[in-house]
């Protein structure tokens, strides 16, 4: 898993290579930590909804299935995306099924933005409760 700091520099080496695809000066970008305050932003914002929403013990998460859930339910990143189809006995991800590796992206985003260090087997849980209880609503 990343640091911070690790995180912030390749957000700013992703910005300086979008800057120079697009062949611009640096002065051109007008500020040039924007990419960086906007990640961090959002990293912000990300952590002000954990505390608001996970449950904790000493200000840390709990790294398990129910806090997994709770941002599948919750987050309106999440909202209204997951359902399982029973006849393909499969996860659908506004409506396309969602393969290993779209797990996997969803277990990754989880991690990265709201519970690092949690197992990815406790994510792909959270996810197929998240995706039969849609579905046991209607």
């Amino acid at each position: 898993m990343l640091s911070e700091k690790q995180v912030d520099a390749v957000e700013e080496t992703a910005a300086e290579l979008q800057r120079r695809r697009e062949n611009r000066a640096p002065e051109q970008d007008g500020d040039a930590a924007k990419p960086k305050s906007a990640a961090a932003s959002r990293r912000e914002k990300d952590r002000a909804w954990a505390r608001a929403n996970l449950r904790s013990k000493g200000g840390e998460p709990y790294l398990d299935s129910a806090n997994a859930l709770r941002v599948l339910e919750r987050h309106e990143a999440f909202t209204g995306r997951f359902k399982f189809n029973e006849t393909l006995n499969k996860v659908m991800d506004k409506g396309t099924v969602m393969l290993d590796w779209r797990v996997a992206e969803v277990v990754a985003i989880v991690q990265e933005r709201f519970l690092p260090e949690i197992p990815a087997e406790a994510v792909e849980k959270a996810l197929l409760i998240h995706a039969n209880r849609v579905i046991q609503k209607k």
